[in-house]
């Protein structure tokens, strides 16, 4: 008989374990905590966010890996990029010889408008007779004129063959020059001299230093210089259809001025001072003074013994020259000499334009070295800049650069520079 009195657990249920001696909870430890009753009905429990779950450790470790990877990866191409650039195995992507494209811009001056200049009456004498004429010029053109540059050239025939005063100046002038000169029946030879008597009798005026001016300015001052009379005597002649020249004469003294006068090849002239240039014979013609064709003054025959150092044809042509400065980077190499760089502007004084015209740099006694730029072609009145040669080999020791502009099969300006 089972005495149901007895407390203990139900029947078929093991007796509650005591736990074993030093299995107890450490001393001092947080009992647990139980949990809460659960929440009655009628009230709110609050929403329970979501919980993000844990990456796992591996797949995060693999990252890492990677991104540390990629930089030494992209670390040792930028090492080796600037090893082989130092070393000149990437001229081609050296930024100092990315120069900026080339710029061509006019050298004319604005076009202004304006009334025609009062009336210009020109009076002068020849054979015994007197002559007079009257002309209007442009303001415009004149204005046009004074405000050009002046060319850093001895060759001054580009202020005879600028077109813009041939229509309407220097042409018609020379047409009713030519009209005088018909209704007196004067041959070729006089009517040389009668065109020469009329710039022969402006007024003279000395300069200083060189500065000069063309046709439409000496008309309208009424008289300049020797190279200012020679070329309004030489668009006039040219003009009227005669192979005309200029011709230089430079002083022995460097400090004293030299001298220019025209040449004109006239048929069935012979006798008198001449020059010969390409071909042809030219008799000299003073401007500055009465003489005729073929006389030259005595101060000019003893100053200069006769001698020409420049006969110059009047055809259009270009005339290319260095404009502004030389500017130039040095890039220094781990192996082999520093390189250089530069560029330049040129300027095209000329009356026609110039093509496939290039520079040529190195360093004195260094020329196989030479480097060339690329070839360019530039209109007349332009300047160009911007023309650059790259990757001139540097000596060790200091030396000097020079740069030669080419053009024609002929080197037409040079710039030079000691670099050390």
């Amino acid at each position: 008989m089972v005495d149901e009195s007895r407390e203990g657990p139900g029947p078929g249920l093991p007796p509650e374990a005591e736990p074993p001696a030093g299995l107890g909870p450490p001393a001092g430890a947080e009992p647990p905590v139980s949990p809460g009753p659960p929440a009655s009905a009628g009230t709110s429990a609050g929403p329970v966010p979501p919980v993000s779950p844990e990456p796992p450790a591996g797949r995060d470790s693999g990252r890492r890996l990677l991104a540390g990877i990629l930089v030494v990866m992209l670390g040792l191409l930028v090492g080796l990029g600037v090893v082989a650039w130092k070393a000149g195995w990437l001229d081609g992507l050296s930024p100092f010889e990315q120069s900026s494209a080339p710029i061509e811009t006019s050298i004319e001056p604005t076009a202004s408008s304006g009334d025609l200049l009062p009336a210009e009456t020109f009076r002068w004498r020849y054979d015994n007779q007197d002559f007079e004429l009257t002309m209007q010029i442009p303001e415009a053109l004149y204005l046009y004129y004074t405000r050009m540059e002046r060319a850093p050239v001895e060759d001054y025939s580009i202020y005879v063959s600028h077109p813009k005063d041939d229509g309407p100046v220097t042409g018609p002038l020379a047409a009713k020059l030519q009209e005088l000169a018909s209704a007196r029946r004067y041959d070729a030879r006089e009517t040389v001299n009668f065109t020469a008597s009329f710039v022969q009798n402006l007024t003279y005026r000395e300069e200083t230093g060189e500065y000069p001016n063309y046709p439409v300015e000496t008309l309208v001052d009424r008289g300049g210089d020797c190279e200012d009379t020679a070329i309004l005597a030489a668009a006039l002649l040219d003009a009227m259809g005669y192979d005309a020249v200029l011709i230089r004469f430079t002083s022995p003294v460097e400090t004293e001025a030299g001298h220019m006068a025209v040449g004109v090849a006239v048929p069935g002239v012979s006798g008198g001072y001449s020059y010969r240039f390409e071909g042809e014979t030219y008799y000299y013609l003073e401007t500055t003074s009465t003489w005729d064709l073929g006389e030259i003054p005595p101060d000019v025959l003893s100053k200069f013994n006769g001698a020409s150092d420049g006969i110059y044809a009047l055809a259009p042509a270009p005339a290319l020259r260095f404009s502004g400065s030389l500017e130039y980077g040095v890039e220094s190499r781990w192996f082999g000499d520093p390189r250089v760089s530069l560029s330049v502007t040129v300027t095209n004084w000329g009356t026609a334009g110039a093509s496939d015209f290039y520079l040529r740099a190195y360093f004195e006694g260094h020329q196989d070295g030479a480097r060339l730029s690329p070839t360019y072609d530039l209109l007349a009145g332009y300047r160009i800049s911007n023309v650059a040669v790259a990757d001139i080999a540097m000596p060790s020791a200091p030396a000097t650069l020079h740069v030669e502009l080419w053009q024609g099969g002929r080197v037409v300006d040079n710039w030079t520079t000691d670099l050390s």
